[in-house]
């Protein structure tokens, strides 16, 4: 003879089973997709770092030029108008032969 198990099945909880794995894998969706946003932003923002770099060498580099011609013209105006370069520089030094006095 054989004997049966009456189990009660209740509604309520096969929903909120059916709701619980519906929020796993929402949340497994989710997951997902943050982590591969995430991942595309660090990329994205390796290439703007290295654009900047590329931006500021050139910048510096036109930088430069523009000091190298603004000093070639200036020289070249100076000479027009009877100026020489002078061959050696003199400095002011104002170290030796001062006198300080001091309150105690």
């Amino acid at each position: 003879m054989r004997t049966y198990k009456k189990t009660a099945v209740y509604r309520g909880e096969s929903q909120l089973f059916y709701v619980a794995v519906l929020l796993l894998m929402l949340s497994a969706v989710a997951y997902a997709y943050f982590l591969s946003a995430s991942v595309v932003n660090v990329v994205m923002r390796k290439d703007i770092d290295s654009q900047i770099a590329a931006a500021g060498t050139a910048m510096s580099s036109l930088e430069s030029d523009y000091i190298e011609l603004q000093h070639a013209l200036s020289a070249d105006i100076a000479t027009q108008k009877g100026f020489v370069a002078v061959p050696k520089k003199l400095f002011v030094d104002r170290t030796a032969g001062t006198l300080v006095l001091s309150r105690n």
